[in-house]
């Protein structure tokens, strides 16, 4: 009897901890976005070398400055911010293998 007590008391212990404890962001979770240098403008040479792997081309009227981004399991997200101020969203479009090396600037601002 007292040992059913007892794992009974562990159980909802353990229980009310899951609970109640509070939850510890992820540092570098999918919504924590730093500067980027890893976003080269389509006529840099060094975006088409294979050697770069992290290296990503952004198809933008600005280029590729200020570019926020952030990698989350494997996938990364990103948008740039434009001379005024507005940030722009930057879409990765279906190309196959270039799928993730090729971004694509967004006209409309968030």
């Amino acid at each position: 009897m007292k040992r059913g007590v007892l794992v009974a008391a562990g159980v909802v212990a353990i229980g009310l901890g899951t609970v109640l404890s509070p939850t510890a962001a992820a540092e570098g979770g999918p919504g924590e976005y730093s500067r980027c240098e890893s976003f080269r403008a389509p006529w840099d040479p060094q975006a088409w070398i294979r050697d770069g792997a992290g290296d990503k081309i952004v198809l933008s009227p600005y280029g590729a400055s200020e570019v926020y981004c952030t990698s989350w399991h494997g996938m990364t997200g990103g948008y740039q911010v434009d001379p005024r101020g507005n940030k722009h969203r930057l879409d990765t479009p279906w190309l196959g293998p270039l799928t993730n090396k090729i971004y694509v600037w967004s006209p409309e601002a968030f």
